[in-house]
């Protein structure tokens, strides 16, 4: 996965408060939640991906919780 693909929750997802958001509730994002990658792992966080969702979230993505978009599917 690069920057700039799009990716999605593969699971529910709950989320640590942001150094952005004052109200410290804690956050889900709910299995399916699409984004974009950002930035890729680094030495600082070997094993996860920055994401920005839809909505303006961004958050730090283990690899096993997000996976490549592939659009919307048919139900």
């Amino acid at each position: 996965m690069e920057v700039g693909c799009l990716v999605e929750t593969v699971d529910r997802v709950f989320t640590m408060p942001s150094y952005q958001q004052e109200d410290g509730i804690h956050n889900v994002l709910e299995q399916g939640t699409v984004g974009i990658i950002m930035e890729r792992p680094g030495a600082e966080r070997p094993r996860q991906y920055l994401v920005n969702f839809v909505g303006g979230q961004t958050y730090w993505m283990f690899h096993g919780e997000i996976q490549p978009y592939m659009g919307e599917k048919n139900v």
